[in-house]
């Protein structure tokens, strides 16, 4: 009998039976060079199928078919040999239930801890700490407040209004301007599972790399009583991160265009840090309703990759009235070699981005332009393949991450 008929039988791949051969535990006639099923590698395979149900191992089954093979099983103390193994092997699985009972006990534990968390309530809207910096991005004068509802020493609800018709909504304590997407050009956000399923495991483990660099960039910074704004928090989850060491002193302000988003991040930093003071926006436009010369620390969490990827447009002058003259800008920028033939792809499908977006030098002479300046800079690495998520990527193409710390030469 072939191969490939006796792998039907045993419902088994070839390659499976062919392994089973290489290891010693099927021994077929073998003519030219075909082997040939015999009734011993019957015998065999059917005695290899028990003896893994009973969770033998290849190497144990390699052990007791070579005993079987010179003893038969013939004398009394060889079924004891063999007896023997089976009781070992009962009190191997009797164990491994055990572990796996209490494994079981531990992750229940574990759900029971996840499902009381997610159903606690939220009640921090816009705290009233902030409201003395909320200005019309047009008029860049103070916005009005109407129809506010306040409770805990924050807005929960309300209007934001100016006289030049600009307007934006409180609901459920966080800002929403008419800055937003129509429709959405992303798929999703970070936290949304299908989009981590999109990203390779090493380009995830160069996002955390860069977290870390954050992290540790702003440990050196002074931000006592200082107002720090990241941006793009949909797409790279930065500073809630590592919330628990924020200093409760300053101000933060985290601004994206999902809704979702900004509530999941709400709920992960008031569960971790609940006395932070924080204000959360949705805006699409990056023409936040925050007062000029208030911003102190910028967190571009690659808000220049995902912005200019949309738009023609470079993100920092549209946030420029906001910065002073010691303002400082921590961020992260991904780009290729001015040769690779992702950024040919970037221009054909998404036909409204910068025209240097991804190139390696843009975020450099963009912040000196806009009157910042790169003094401390870190390549923390590159992925040849990030992901789906990246429709642009050429597969093999060096997808660089570089880190910068700048600050304002007005």
């Amino acid at each position: 009998m072939k191969i490939g008929t006796f792998a039907k039988i045993y419902n088994v791949s070839i390659d499976t039976v062919r392994y089973y051969i290489e290891l010693g535990l099927l021994l077929p006639d073998k003519k030219n060079t075909q082997y040939q099923m015999n009734q011993s590698s019957h015998d065999d395979m059917i005695f290899i199928a028990k003896l893994k149900k009973l969770h033998f191992s290849l190497l144990e089954i390699q052990q007791i078919l070579s005993y079987q093979r010179v003893t038969n099983f013939m004398d009394p103390e060889d079924l004891v040999y063999y007896n023997t193994l089976l009781i070992d092997k009962k009190d191997q699985l009797i164990q491994k239930k055990d572990e796996l009972s209490k494994a079981i006990q531990l992750i229940d534990k574990s759900i029971h801890t996840k499902n009381s968390t997610s159903e606690k309530e939220y009640l921090k809207g816009v705290p009233l700490s902030f409201v003395n910096i909320l200005y019309c991005p047009k008029c860049h004068i103070p916005l009005e407040m109407k129809d506010v509802s306040i409770s805990n020493n924050s807005i929960q609800k309300g209007y934001l209004t100016c006289t030049c018709d600009y307007e934006a909504v409180i609901e459920e304590g966080i800002i929403i301007t008419a800055n937003l997407y129509e429709i959405s050009p992303y798929p999703s956000y970070f936290y949304d599972i299908q989009t981590i399923k999109e990203m390779n495991h090493g380009m995830i483990n160069l996002f955390e790399k860069s977290n870390f660099w954050f992290q540790k960039t702003l440990q050196n910074i002074d931000l006592k009583n200082k107002l720090i704004v990241e941006t793009n928090i949909d797409a790279f989850v930065t500073l809630p991160k590592y919330s628990d060491n924020f200093d409760l002193s300053a101000s933060y302000v985290f601004s994206g265009y999902s809704l979702e988003m900004l509530k999941k991040v709400r709920k992960r930093i008031e569960c971790i840090n609940p006395l932070l003071n924080v204000l959360y926006i949705s805006n699409s436009d990056l023409n936040l309703p925050l007062k000029p010369l208030s911003i102190d620390v910028f967190v571009d969490s690659f808000t220049t990759n995902d912005f200019s990827l949309l738009n023609p447009q470079f993100p920092i002058p549209i946030l420029k009235d906001r910065f002073h003259s010691d303002s400082i800008i921590v961020g992260g920028y991904s780009y290729y070699e001015s040769s690779s033939n992702s950024l040919k792809n970037i221009s054909s499908i998404y036909p409204d981005s910068h025209q240097h977006i991804l190139y390696p030098n843009y975020i450099e002479e963009n912040l000196l332009v806009n009157s910042f300046q790169i003094t401390q800079s870190d390549n923390i690495g590159y992925c040849t393949d990030p992901g789906p998520f990246f429709d642009y990527h050429v597969k093999d193409e060096k997808f660089h991450m570089l880190m910068y710390l700048a600050r304002s030469v007005m």
